[in-house]
């Protein structure tokens, strides 16, 4: 049975700075025997979380969207790469509504319905040159997958990416992205 690594994509610009940088690290799992697949969070349909605790009663979140779909497929990988750029401090309203809806991965006694040894990278860009003017986003979130289960094994940040292709010169990144991906 493969190994099957996921990457999530939670900025509006296909092939920008994040979309290239978990497409990276996919391409590195790829090479170290992953399948693989890439899911881009603004050409899908969803909603966020609506707060009807149908998920505690049962083992899916109630609504049948594109989010649901995607919640079983980090179910049934074994890595996922999460990305999102840095909009106003945070991840994308994208990203965010998605996270949301993570909690139905959580049962009533708030235990992970997802298999232990799950591992994540995750993946931001900011125009901001300091790359601790925005970390904090980045810690909440792999908080939030430690509760889920998830081991956080990277986290890979392009920093004074004001222009689309910033990262295509940023060989350095590029290859702690691949190798992200090979390790895991």
């Amino acid at each position: 049975m493969s190994m099957k690594a996921i990457g999530i994509v939670g900025s509006p610009r296909k092939n920008g700075n994040v979309d290239t940088l978990v497409q990276t690290v996919l391409q590195g799992a790829k090479e170290a025997g992953f399948e693989t697949a890439k899911y881009n969070l603004n050409e899908m349909k969803y909603r966020g979380c609506q707060a009807c605790d149908y998920c505690k009663s049962h083992d899916q979140c109630r609504q049948d969207d594109d989010v649901l779909a995607l919640l079983k497929e980090i179910a049934s990988a074994d890595a996922v790469v999460f990305g999102s750029p840095i909009y106003f401090s945070q991840f994308t309203g994208q990203f965010r509504l998605m996270e949301d809806r993570m909690y139905s991965l959580i049962d009533s006694g708030f235990n992970s319905r997802l298999k232990a040894g799950k591992k994540a990278i995750i993946v931001t860009s900011q125009g901001n040159p300091d790359l601790s003017a925005y970390e904090k986003a980045s810690q909440e979130f792999a908080g939030a997958l430690k509760i889920l289960g998830f081991e956080v094994t990277e986290t890979i940040s392009l920093a004074n990416a004001n222009s689309l292709h910033a990262v295509n010169d940023r060989a350095d990144l590029l290859e702690k992205a691949k190798a992200a991906g090979k390790a895991l």
